[in-house]
This record gives structure tokens, C-alpha cells and sequence, in this order.
């Protein structure tokens, strides 16, 4: 009689095992951090090319009616769903307008969008524009910049704790970042 209940004990013990094991299943393929459909998803969340919107990314591409690529500024509809979606490295890159030099700040970055168009997308933010998107990354001095991978925070530009720093040296930063 003990025989037999130490075999169902063991015999229940394997089954909940493999039960445990099949429901964890879908979560294990899930969570994997791959990205899902096509390479190109995410730029259906991409608008409009213009230089006035608050939140836009930085694109190496070729304008319709163009023969040579460039970095154009495109208006991003969904960033949320762009970050999710795209196969690379994001950049969100929290800036003021106001910002003495704010051009050659944007000169650096893009020179970065065009070399490493396959390797990180730069999402430039308005932070005067969007406070609360700026307030809920904890911005505290412009410009700063946050790299996000697999739709999480994995590291941070900190401008205000670095004493000296310069535009190539955030470029440097990025591109390090997105290679890792």
C-alpha cells in the first residue's frame, strides 16, 4: 500500500511538472524579445516628412521623386508601436529647441542616421513640447539621450553628470550603444 501511494505522489508530481512546463510554453516563445513580422513594420509609423514635430525620427532615405538618399525628418504617428516594431536599437534623443546649438547637436546626429541607418533609429524629442514624456524618463537637463532595445531602457546619455562633453561625443555614444 505505501508503494503504491509513493508511485502516484511521484506520478502526480510528473504530471504537474509537465503541466507547468506546457503552459509556460507560449510565454518562453513570447518573451523572447524577437521581434515579430516584417523588417519594414515599423515604418508604418512613420508620417510626413517636416522639421516642425515634436517627436520625429531621423530616416536615411530617398524622398519620392529624389535619385540620392538623405536623412529626412519624419513625423512619428505611433511611438510606442514603432519602438516595438522596429528591428534595430532606438535612440530617443530629449532636446529644447532653445538649445544654443541645437543645429550642430542635430549635424552630429545625423551624420550618425546616415552611417548606422541599419544599426539605430534616432528619435529626436522636443522636451519643451512633450513634458510628460520628458518628465516620465526623468529628464532633467537637454540634451540627454536613452537607448532603448528589446522595448526596454538600457542605458542613458546623463549630459548634466558628464563635465565636458561634445556632440561627437554623444555620436560616439550612440553608436557604441547600438552595437553592443
Amino acid at each position: 500500500m505505501s508503494n503504491i501511494r509513493n508511485l502516484r505522489k511521484r506520478v502526480t508530481v510528473r504530471v504537474l511538472a509537465c503541466l507547468v512546463l506546457i503552459l509556460s510554453m507560449p510565454g518562453l516563445f513570447c518573451a523572447c524579445g524577437k521581434k515579430t513580422g516584417s523588417s519594414d513594420e515599423y515604418r508604418k509609423y512613420l508620417g510626413d516628412y517636416d522639421y516642425d514635430y515634436s517627436i520625429f525620427a531621423m530616416v536615411f532615405e530617398t524622398p519620392e521623386g529624389e535619385t540620392e538618399p538623405g536623412v529626412l525628418y519624419r513625423q512619428v504617428l505611433d511611438l510606442n508601436s514603432l519602438v516595438k516594431t522596429c528591428p534595430m536599437p532606438v535612440c530617443f534623443l530629449f532636446y529644447s529647441g532653445m538649445h544654443a546649438d541645437v543645429y550642430g547637436l542635430f549635424a552630429s546626429m545625423e551624420q550618425v542616421a546616415e552611417q548606422y541607418h541599419d544599426k539605430v533609429m534616432i528619435i529626436a524629442i522636443d522636451a519643451l513640447e512633450e513634458k510628460d514624456m520628458a518628465a516620465s524618463y526623468n529628464i532633467e537637463a537637454l540634451p540627454e539621450a536613452i537607448m532603448i532595445k528589446d522595448n526596454m531602457q538600457k542605458s542613458r546619455f546623463d549630459g548634466q553628470s558628464r563635465k565636458d562633453w561634445t556632440a561627437q561625443d554623444l555620436a560616439n555614444w550612440i553608436i557604441a550603444e547600438a552595437q553592443k
